[in-house]
């Protein structure tokens, strides 16, 4: 029978993670393993309470970082079924998954964009804006989610939030499991994760997925697979190497380019089938993302460590997909235009990143220091190709149906355009913790960042250099051992490639994020935080018109302020929960307008499992995703609502035996039919209920 995720159980699942971030402060990588392994009884399945490095890259706990981070660890990406980034960032509070295609995603958090995307701890933003397919996160341990600005880690982002994916690593101790999955839309899922020692100094790790599936959506089939390697050499007790490589391929056939009208051509609202998509029979997206990286930590004394961060990572997309726009007649059906595009993405990044870190004595106190250099090699290029005898071309009455043909995509053809951008990041960094007394701490740092953009973006100039230098300032005051106060702020800025309706560059967007509020630490099992926030950004790009086939943008100023309340951790011996509420107060343009109306001002998030004590075998969750009314102007005489919902999940698993369980997810199980996003003047429905059973075995 296996186990539950108590305190005494929870060692092996959390292993990896305390082992990849041991670096620090110790005489030895030995002694390092051996100490944090000592430790895991206070780590609990659901979030996170020991080391962080996503806000400062020093072993911080959650509890001690003056920002609010957000933790969902991997028990919880297995119990809820989280298989997919999507799927994850739709569970984490305080974050919106804007679904405006199939398989192009925004993402915000306190009302903005989130663009910077980080693998354990090194990153750039998105250079288009927006997430490209839907990467599988069989690869992670974890997730750490830091609300708000992250000006030590990265300057180039906005005042949102920064992802940070943590990779699983190799532990010595062989551990394998594999799993298979079936359920609604004939989908069929294989995992297969296997770790353990190769020799007496290097253990490796393998993680494999297979997933194929129909979709709710006509026509819609995704085909995805993944591979993840990776091994970690000790070369003595003080130098250890990692080196790693994943690939991850999405294939969609009938992939949406934009999504449904909003409103018919009388301007009443429009209200199709769930299943309706604008996707033809031909349309297809395929995404590969791989990434190559490569770890040297060196212990240079008791208290110093020496980190070398490489990665490099690529995407590729080749899809062939049509746009299609308009306002339908309500009766005939008639009015939609459509667009074919073939459109082709190659995106390169080069990333270097070396940190020292350690302790120093002063005035009779121990203090840490964190200085570090980062250099990003950047190369993107995409390029659409149409067929023009048909582009904008009113479509029949059956444009549903996906049956609309069309002749050959031309290369050639003069009417083609693309972008292209070459970026160099280049940063320097350093950040100290002073313990000014035994209660209170004050976080101290900067990080100066140079960039240089050239390129074009269909047919106008997007070249530009900037160079900032982006501060940062944490206090946190201990009442006492179960609840500090703290308080934060930090900037950014963020190089854009678009340009203004006079075809002049955009140039750099700016902010700034302050964030007060209180955190408790409950008996070492649960951390709560309850924060308040302001953030601005400046010289936003947002589309105003397409100017001789031009897209040009508008610079504008938002900004917003709220509140957050987040729980997560085990608050008793047989429950475990994740609790956020985030409440925007507003979000605002420069003349105090609210903007950004398809963002939730309130939204919440609860998940729970249970463990009978009369049933060990039995755990048992529930996941409740709410959030309040939001509209889009598309035009200035029409609103579309979406008004406020809760979609509910839910999940059984059943300990057969010590090796082997049971699990049956249910997604949606009220049926809930809701628009996906309104980000865009477009949308399409989110997917209704859909049931998925799992037999797993594990050693």
């Amino acid at each position: 029978m296996q186990k539950k995720p108590t305190l005494s159980t929870t060692a092996q699942a959390v292993k990896l993670a305390l082992i990849a971030s041991c670096a620090m402060s110790t005489t030895t990588f030995a002694d390092t393993i051996a100490e944090q392994a000592n430790k895991v009884e206070i780590i609990q399945v659901y979030g996170n309470q020991g080391a962080s490095r996503s806000a400062t890259k020093l072993d911080l706990t959650v509890y001690e970082t003056p920002q609010t981070v957000t933790v969902v660890s991997r028990p919880q990406m297995d119990d809820f079924a989280l298989r997919s980034v999507n799927d994850l960032l739709a569970y984490t509070p305080g974050v919106t998954v804007e679904k405006v295609e199939t398989d192009r995603i925004y993402y915000t958090a306190r009302g903005f964009d989130v663009v910077n995307f980080q693998y354990d701890g090194i990153g750039v933003p998105f250079s288009a804006g927006l997430s490209h397919g839907n990467p599988d996160t069989a690869v992670f341990e974890r997730v750490e989610v830091l609300k708000g600005a992250a000006g030590l880690v990265t300057g180039l982002a906005n005042p949102s939030a920064t992802v940070n994916y943590l990779r699983k690593r190799p532990n010595e101790q062989l551990s394998s499991y594999a799993s298979l999955s079936a359920g609604s839309d004939s989908r069929l899922r294989f995992e297969g994760d296997v770790s353990g020692s190769l020799s007496d100094n290097l253990n490796g790790r393998a993680v494999v997925v297979k997933e194929q599936a129909d979709s709710y959506l006509d026509r819609k089939q995704d085909d995805n697979s993944l591979i993840y390697v990776v091994g970690e050499y000790l070369f003595n007790a003080n130098t250890a190497v990692t080196l790693g490589h994943s690939y991850n391929l999405n294939k969609v056939d009938g992939s949406l380019s934009g999504a449904l009208p909003l409103f018919y051509s009388d301007g009443s609202p429009t209200d199709f089938d769930v299943s309706t998509s604008t996707a033809p029979e031909w349309a297809y997206r395929d995404v590969k993302n791989s990434q190559t990286f490569a770890e040297l930590r060196h212990q240079l004394s008791d208290n110093w460590s020496l980190n070398v961060l490489l990665s490099h990572n690529k995407v590729v997309q080749d899809s062939a997909v049509m746009y299609v726009y308009g306002a339908p007649d309500k009766q005939t059906g008639l009015g939609m235009i459509g667009l074919p595009n073939q459109y082709d993405l190659d995106e390169t990044q080069r990333i270097a990143d070396v940190y020292l870190s350690g302790t120093y004595n002063l005035f009779g106190r121990q203090h840490e220091l964190m200085a570090g250099i980062n250099y990003a090699h950047i190369e993107l290029f995409g390029q659409s190709f149409y067929d023009n005898e048909f582009s904008g071309a009113m479509l029949g009455a059956d444009w549903a149906e996906g049956k609309t043909q069309i002749g050959e995509f031309d290369p050639s053809d003069p009417y083609s355009s693309g972008h292209q951008d070459k970026q160099i990041h280049r940063s320097v960094y350093l950040a100290t913790r002073l313990h000014l007394s035994d209660a209170f701490s004050l976080l101290l740092g900067a990080r100066t960042m140079s960039v240089a953009q050239h390129g074009y973006s269909y047919g106008t100039d997007s070249s530009s250099d900037a160079t900032e230098t982006v501060p940062y300032v944490g206090g946190l005051y201990e009442l006492n051992d179960s609840m500090a106060l703290y308080a934060s702020y930090s900037e950014v800025f963020t190089p854009q490639s678009f340009v203004d309706p006079d075809f002049k560059a955009l140039g750099v967007a700016k902010g700034n994020n302050a964030e007060i509020g209180a955190k408790f630490n409950l008996n070492n099992n649960a951390t709560a935080t309850l924060a308040l926030f302001r953030a601005d950004l400046k010289n936003v790009g947002e589309f105003a018109a397409v100017n001789n086939g031009v897209n040009t943008y508008h610079g504008l100023d938002y900004q917003s302020d709220g509140a957050e309340l987040e729980l997560v951790g085990s608050i008793a011996d047989v429950f475990n929960v994740s609790f956020g509420y985030t409440w925007l107060n507003s979000v605002e343009g420069h003349e105090g307008q609210q903007v950004r109306t398809y963002v939730p001002r309130n939204m919440a998030k609860l998940s729970g499992v249970y463990y009978p004590k009369a049933l060990p075998e039995l755990s048992v969750g529930a996941s409740v995703k709410w959030q309040d009314d939001i509209y889009t102007a598309a035009q200035p005489t029409q609103s579309r609502e979406q008004p406020g919902y809760a979609l509910v999940d839910v999940f059984v698993r059943y300990d057969v035996s010590e090796n082997l369980n049971l699990a049956l997810n249910v997604t949606n199980l009220t049926d809930k039919k809701h628009l996906a996003s309104l980000y865009w003047d477009q949308a399409f429905y989110g997917a209704p209920r859909q049931v998925q059973a799992s037999l797993t075995w594990r050693y």
